[in-house]
């Protein structure tokens, strides 16, 4: 963007609206906003510009706006030498979310609206890009609580796929009349640009079935993944295709681990795995499929395009029944053994004529449709919304934009002189938009900034910081600082930012010359829990909760030694 689109055209023509397509999480995400961009840049009156921090996905991007016929968009790929770094070492496909956010925040802030496909880049916000409307896309279309997210509620407009989503975020007091929009599954449009419809893995005619297990701690690889290519392994009447969610993939120490698991059957005739190829998010497999094996995913949904056999998998003993984070469980048998994997798949092909009208009732409530795309329905609904908007925005937009700038000026200073000292750019300490994250994203975080430490280690630019002001941490960002072992030392102090607020980061050596982090952020609990072990991307971290406050210990020691030093604070405090 240069200078001239910040203000209106002395010739009296109208300035464009400029709408940003911010895709700061993994590749995924890009198949539910990049049609939409498209058609809203071939509109008057608009400049369109798609961003994100990978240079794989504004390639994939450019590829799918190709594919769609093309249109006027500016393609922005930024990032940093720190993100760089921090995605090389994590072998994950962007760099953490909230260090993108920092770099970006100040030249978003010059766009009138934001779309983005997730919750987490609301920090913008923050961070001082407060001038846009923010518009939030669906990406999938699933019944699972995060889907509802109450963050949701901070976006200017919400643009959703269908009645079921509709109804649950009014019903939750999420979303207001005004200021959301149904359009459709704009997904398909993208995807069906997109994807080689005559590719498949299999020439011996038999049926295909689709296993795609989620990522999270609700999946059922951990308990049926290998038990199921076992038994498939042990057949012949299907082929099996194995696409887990690319969450699941997307770091170097998981996917190496899942790989060495599943190496034996990568050459097996009738079973295909996929490693977390564009084939994984282009429904390339949703449609190929002539059954379904998940669990929690909402590509169920995408499956469903043509209504199908499904098996779900319950690793948890989940009472489903009547839940609505289960509403999908109803299209088909749920499967809670091991040890009948195969007999299920008959089962459920048996007894599709049972499940079929319940699986078109539920397609037809999660995706809406009439005679437009969902691409162009959505594009319509943002075009209406900054149209309306802007009209009753009552400052002119540069007198607006210098009002804000001076106002702020004294946040962002703050802000600035935080990524210059942490090397990432820290959250201002108003506080989060949404309530704290759970245990696993406050492990998550921590080993997040474990790692970022690491590298600032290495980094000569990056100054340490050896010293802190207990006082001064907690008027500015409200965490209370607790007293730790005399015979520890201090190397560096930062601050960074995580989805639940600011997080302070220690980075110590133990009375024997043991390196650890002990990160600290806030809580809205009170709730005491005592130290506990988690491992996360091949990192072991101790935490724990008190009076309003998550700890965590990250180290390259023992569990046992983990939860020794976690005791020594815990005990100390």
């Amino acid at each position: 963007m240069n200078d001239r689109n910040l203000s209106a055209v002395n010739d009296g023509a109208v300035t464009p609206l400029r709408v940003c397509f911010f895709f700061n999480a993994q590749k995924h995400q890009l198949l539910h906003g990049v049609s939409i961009a498209a058609e809203l840049a071939r509109r008057p009156g608009f400049e369109v510009q798609i961003c994100s921090p990978s240079p794989d996905h504004i390639a994939y991007a450019r590829q799918v706006v190709s594919r769609l016929g093309e249109a006027p968009i500016q393609f922005s790929v930024t990032t940093s030498a720190l993100g760089d770094a921090i995605r090389t070492v994590r072998g994950s496909s962007v760099p953490p979310k909230v260090l993108s956010i920092g770099l970006l925040a100040r030249k978003l802030n010059r766009f009138d609206a934001i779309a983005i496909p997730e919750r987490t880049s609301l920090l913008l916000k923050r961070m001082g890009a407060t001038s846009p409307k923010y518009i939030h896309l669906d990406h999938g279309a699933g019944d699972r609580a995060v889907s509802y997210d109450p963050r949701i509620a901070d976006f200017d407009m919400v643009l959703m796929a269908g009645e079921k989503h509709r109804g649950r975020l009014l019903r939750d007091g999420i979303i207001k009349p005004g200021r959301y929009a149904v359009v459709g599954y704009p997904k398909f449009d993208a995807a069906d640009a997109i994807r080689g419809c005559d590719w498949s893995p299999f020439d011996n005619g038999r049926k295909v079935v689709l296993y795609n297990p989620h990522f999270t701690k609700m999946g059922s690889w951990d308990h049926f993944g290998l038990p199921l290519l076992h038994a498939f392994a042990s057949q012949d009447r299907y082929n099996l295709i194995v696409a887990p969610h690319v969450r699941m993939l997307d770091n170097k120490k998981t996917r190496e681990r899942w790989l060495e698991t599943v190496e034996r059957f990568s050459n097996h005739p009738h079973i295909f795995i996929d490693t977390g190829s564009h084939r994984s998010i282009d429904m390339t497999y949703t449609s190929l499929a002539d059954v379904y094996v998940g669990d929690v995913s909402s590509q169920v949904y995408e499956f469903l395009r043509r209504p199908g056999p499904c098996v779900f998998l319950d690793a948890h003993d989940t009472p489903w029944e009547g839940n609505e984070d289960y509403l999908h469980w109803q299209y088909g048998p749920v499967v809670r053994s091991k040890d009948c994997l195969i007999e299920a798949i008959d089962k459920a092909c048996a007894s599709h004529a049972h499940y079929i009208d319940a699986q078109r009732q539920g397609f037809g409530l999660t995706f809406d449709a009439d005679e437009r795309s969902a691409s162009d329905r959505a594009a319509t609904a943002i075009a209406d919304f900054l149209t309306r908007s802007t009209a009753m925005a009552k400052p002119p937009r540069a007198v607006t934009q210098r009002r804000i700038i001076k106002s702020q000026r004294f946040q962002r200073a703050a802000a600035m002189l935080l990524a210059i000292t942490a090397g990432w750019m820290a959250r201002d300490a108003l506080g989060p938009l949404s309530p704290p994250a759970a245990a696993a994203s406050f492990a998550e975080e921590a080993i997040a900034a474990h790692q970022a430490t690491r590298i600032r280690a290495m980094m000569r630019s990056q100054p340490e910081v050896t010293d802190y002001d207990a006082a001064e941490i907690r008027k500015a960002t409200g965490i209370s600082m607790p007293a730790l072992p005399a015979t520890w030392k201090l190397t560096n102090v930062q601050v960074y930012p995580s989805d639940a607020g600011p997080m302070v980061q220690l980075a110590l050596r133990t009375e024997v010359g043991e390196p650890i982090t002990f990160v600290i952020s806030r809580l809205h609990s009170a709730e005491k829990r005592r130290p506990a072990l988690s491992s996360l991307q091949g990192e072991h971290i101790a935490y724990w909760e008190e009076d309003a406050q998550a700890y965590g210990i990250v180290g390259g020691i023992s569990a046992q030694r983990l939860l020794t030093l976690a005791a020594m604070i815990d005990r100390d405090s």
